[in-house]
């Protein structure tokens, strides 16, 4: 079968794309001493974690408890779940699963800490701690040094808990590439702060862990970080080519769709709606749009309903028909695989076979 004949909407990867995106992240963090430890939310599919591991990387990143544990029942091993646990039905899952494999956990407050404490203490597990700072995007992370110091504290004295080091997601830098130096340096001095605080407290920072992928090939100018967890660069989307973290020919992942109505003068609906991409605006470049339509760039994705994608036309532009296929690469390729049940890959068109997206719906 080629991918001409799926049916639509169908998402697809390019194998070929795909595998040269996994080892030109790994060559970067091997060519600058970093681990690698990628965030497996954006697939969440275990043969592709597989893969990057194969490929060098330390570990998986994982967002949810329930992702952790489809991939550690596919066979990974050393897991870091970047997400707060919080809740004894949460703890309990937990601690079975430090039972079968090495869990690392991020977390920003001592009752966190001290749930998963009783919990590991109740089974004879241990796992991992990672105190959370917040260095910029006010979403979770103690928000001071004093206030990481206090909790790695707490965290030494409590039992089934091992404090490794420190955690961080720059997800507020949106600058290029080129012009990230300055941010970073920012950062940098933020995370020398926490760690020469810890060490003054006889606290040992062995892990520092941060990372996403606009940012992920300037990791070098953070001093000290061991570790990175982008995700987004095994596929790519249309944030990460409107910032300049790759290139459009980088983006391995697309959504296969069909024109099903041209009746409304100048537009065009496609059998993709918010069901099918998400509703995840373009956080990069003009902030405008929900994808970009690679056979017909002059076609403007503006809008969608639910079942339904809006293309608008240029003046002048070509129509097209009902029937017509187009390709298009989502804003935000986390979101869209999200969406689906399973993803098709090809090599040069011909579909080799399907992933099950095994971490579907494992948000708890």
């Amino acid at each position: 079968m080629r991918v001409e004949e799926l049916d639509t909407p169908a998402v697809i990867v390019d194998r070929d794309l795909l595998e040269s995106n996994i080892r030109s992240m790994s060559a970067y963090c091997a060519g600058h001493g970093i681990r690698l430890r990628p965030h497996t939310k954006t697939h969440k599919i275990p043969a592709i974690a597989r893969m990057q591991v194969a490929s060098g990387a330390c570990g998986i990143t994982v967002a949810k408890l329930g992702e952790a544990e489809v991939m550690a029942h596919a066979g990974l091993e050393n897991i870091l779940i970047a997400y707060p646990i919080i809740g004894p039905v949460k703890t309990e899952r937990l601690a079975r699963l430090a039972a079968e494999c090495t869990i690392t956990v991020a977390l920003d407050s001592g009752i966190a800490a001290e749930g998963i404490s009783h919990a590991m203490a109740d089974v004879g597990s241990q796992v991992n701690v990672l105190v959370e700072f917040d260095v910029g995007l006010r979403r979770c992370g103690a928000q001071s040094v004093a206030a990481v110091v206090a909790l790695a504290r707490q965290i030494e004295r409590l039992p089934g808990v091992c404090f490794q080091g420190i955690l961080f997601y720059p997800a507020h830098i949106w600058d290029s590439p080129q012009q990230q130096a300055s941010a970073l340096g920012e950062l940098s001095q933020k995370i020398q702060a926490v760690i020469a605080a810890l060490r003054s407290a006889s606290l040992d920072c062995a892990v520092v862990s941060g990372g996403s992928t606009p940012t992920a090939r300037n990791s070098h100018l953070v001093r000290d970080l061991t570790e990175i967890r982008a995700g987004t660069y095994v596929f790519n989307d249309l944030n990460e080519a409107s910032v300049g973290a790759c290139k459009l020919a980088d983006c391995a992942l697309r959504v296969v769709v069909t024109v099903v109505s041209t009746a409304v003068e100048g537009r065009v609906i496609i059998d993709g709606g918010s069901k099918t991409f998400s509703g995840d605006r373009l956080l990069s470049g003009n902030h405008q749009h929900f994808g970009y339509v690679t056979e017909r760039p002059d076609l403007k994705f503006v809008s969608m309903s639910e079942e339904h994608g809006h293309l608008d036309l240029e003046c002048g532009a070509r129509n097209l028909v009902v029937g017509d296929r187009l390709t298009i690469i989502p804003n935000h390729v986390c979101a869209c695989v999200n969406l689906h049940d399973q993803i098709f890959y090809h090599r040069q068109g011909v579909v080799e076979g399907c992933w099950k997206v095994e971490g579907r719906g494992r948000i708890q």
